[in-house]
């Protein structure tokens, strides 16, 4: 399944939780990115340039990771994309992929946040240097301040969360989103008000997905499904 949505709308949250609710992986193409640019190589240091401005990688980049990340490991039990596909062409090549694996193509959820609302989650962002955990001041703060709960990391704001790279990357969000929507409309499309609680939020979005974990044409989500019960 796809999770749709601009920056801050809580697709790593609603994608992490469901992939333990699901007991399928969540893949997010933006931690693969800042991993790649955390290497000391050419394309590196390139792509630090890069997401330190906001502006968006460019579609033969992410392709090749998530391509050769998924060749490399197969979801046989089915996967959650958060972040991919951001465009048409990716969609398509996504699509593609998906049939070289023998997967069906994906259902597409759409976590729709207001303009005000993401500006003001965005800039409140705070994410652990250590482990990645992600906190906002205002809605999921730490219990230890400027620290991480989990290993007591220092807490950060990452290079694309001020308000100035906040605007950029909406203003490219409104602009790439129209067709990749068109192209999912119709076929397994959901859109959901994702301005509330996020617990109100998972409740819906499990509305949705859990029947399909027990629908036969959904192999995928039926085994991956099947394993997190037997995992309980």
């Amino acid at each position: 399944m796809i999770l749709l949505g601009a920056p801050g709308s809580g697709k790593g949250t609603q994608g992490a939780w469901l992939s333990r609710r699901l007991g399928i992986p969540c893949l997010s193409t933006g931690e693969i990115l800042r991993g790649e640019a955390k290497r000391n190589t050419p394309a590196g240091f390139r792509l630090r340039q890069l997401l330190a401005t906001g502006a968006l990688v460019d579609d033969e980049t992410v392709c090749a990771v998530v391509g050769a990340r998924l060749r490399r490991e197969p979801p046989v039990r089915g996967v959650i994309f958060d972040g991919f596909p951001r465009t048409l062409q990716q969609a398509e090549f996504l699509d593609g992929l998906l049939s070289e694996l023998g997967l069906p193509r994906p259902i597409a959820i759409h976590l729709d946040v207001s303009a005000d609302g993401l500006l003001r989650r965005l800039s409140g962002r705070r994410q652990c240097a250590a482990c990645g955990e992600v906190y906002n001041l205002s809605s999921r703060p730490s219990s230890r301040g400027s620290r991480c709960e989990k290993d007591g990391g220092a807490l950060i704001q990452r290079d694309d969360d001020t308000e100035e790279v906040i605007l950029r990357r909406l203003q490219e969000f409104e602009s790439y989103s129209a067709p990749l929507i068109e192209y999912y409309e119709g076929v397994g499309y959901r859109r959901i008000a994702a301005d509330r609680e996020p617990k109100v939020v998972s409740e819906e979005l499990l509305e949705i997905v859990e029947p399909a974990a027990f629908d036969p044409r959904s192999e995928v989500l039926l085994e991956g499904r099947a394993a997190f019960s037997g995992a309980a």
